[in-house]
């Protein structure tokens, strides 16, 4: 008996993390490219970051319907629902899309004043203290579902936030294409 008992606890303790991170399965076929939504579920959300080709990391940490996703670079990001409790229909109205930086000492207003100006599909702004360890720079785009939208326009809104947060942190961290000297390697292609 204690040794089922001890058994039953290891299986317990082992699948803890799994059970918390809750089920990272995705039904793509939700994502097709024509699916018309004015509204989208947890399933969604999952659909559309597994369609895409991106890990799903965990569910539910920023809400009931929100999902957590990595990059094959290693960009972690989120897809969350939003206005979901709502009068209106059933699921959520929109969708926030958001990457978070952990800031430091480069960090500065007018870089993020800038990546506003430069990159206007997204909003960018600091939590906590800038120029300060421990701060965050968020990434956030915001898709509106009122009037509908094919679940390729959804797909595309995450390939579009992810790849200008990437720039975004790029420029404020000055590196890539922002490193200071890099504007003197053009060579014309561009």
């Amino acid at each position: 008996m204690r040794r089922i008992l001890t058994s039953l606890a290891l299986v317990a303790a082992l699948s803890a993390p799994a059970l918390a991170q809750g089920d990272l399965t995705a039904d793509v076929s939700l994502a097709r490219e024509d699916r018309q939504v004015r509204s989208v579920f947890l399933a969604d959300l999952k659909a559309v970051v597994a369609q895409a080709g991106y890990t799903i990391s965990s569910v539910g940490d920023n809400g009931a319907d929100s999902v957590r996703g990595v990059t094959a670079d290693g960009l972690i990001f989120n897809v969350d629902g939003a206005v979901c409790e709502n009068e209106i229909r059933p699921g959520c109205l929109g969708i926030n899309i958001n990457v978070r930086y952990d800031g430091d000492d480069r960090v500065t207003y007018q870089k993020i004043n800038d990546a506003n100006l430069m990159w206007p599909a997204v909003s960018v702004s600091v939590e906590g203290n800038m120029g300060e360890t421990g701060s965050t720079v968020v990434i956030t785009r915001y898709v509106i579902l009122d009037g509908g939208m094919t679940m390729r326009n959804v797909s595309d809104n995450l390939t579009n936030a992810l790849a200008i947060a990437t720039s975004v942190a790029d420029y404020v961290w000055e590196v890539g294409d922002y490193a200071p000297g890099a504007e003197d390697e053009y060579d014309g292609d561009w």
